[in-house]
């Protein structure tokens, strides 16, 4: 059965956090099998047969349920995180400072009007790269990261999309799981 990745957008819903517990609930809640959360960061794997939009929407109904309201979830295909992974545009800086190179997972592909004002925003040797699948790398250079104008004083709906973030470190750690998950499915047809 296909892998989808969840990620919420939000680690708090109104004044409750998210934990494991909750989001392996969610899961089951929309038939996710083999479920798993990977560190403490709003990243649930499981299995599912159904599509992407059918999955946001009730994993975004199921975190209502039990939080009283939503966040927003962003869901990618194992494939789409695997391509993801091989388009960062940053992978010498990210060898070297994997906190510093963020990914941000779109829900739909990030337009145009929104990757001009992000290079806008952009001070110094920070960057920005939208890759094929319409999602973008940050490199935030040699700046403070909370001081940078790239994450801060605006959503990504000004933007023109819905996307979340995870910086490199914990990109590739759900990579990790994907392809434990992927070589144990494998191991039991062989």
């Amino acid at each position: 059965m296909p892998i989808k990745i969840a990620l919420f957008r939000s680690m708090v819903i109104g004044d409750r956090r998210l934990t494991r517990e909750a989001l392996l609930r969610i899961a089951n809640a929309v038939g996710g099998a083999d479920a798993r959360t990977v560190i403490a960061t709003g990243n649930l794997l499981f299995r599912s047969r159904k599509s992407v939009g059918r999955l946001t929407r009730e994993l975004e109904a199921a975190c209502a349920e039990e939080y009283d309201r939503a966040t927003e979830i962003v869901v990618k295909t194992a494939e789409e995180w695997r391509t993801m992974l091989a388009a960062n545009p940053f992978a010498a800086e990210a060898l070297e400072t994997p906190s510093r190179v963020i990914l941000w997972a779109m829900r739909d592909p990030l337009p145009d009007h929104g990757l001009e004002q992000l290079h806008r925003r952009a001070r110094g040797t920070e960057r920005i790269e939208r890759i094929a699948s319409g999602d973008f790398y940050c490199w935030f250079g040699d700046g403070e990261i909370a001081d940078s104008k790239l994450i801060g004083g605006f959503g990504l709906k000004s933007l023109g999309a819905v996307g979340t973030n995870r910086n490199w470190s914990t990109a590739t750690r759900i990579g990790a799981a994907l392809d434990e998950m992927a070589k144990r499915d494998r191991s039991a047809h062989q």
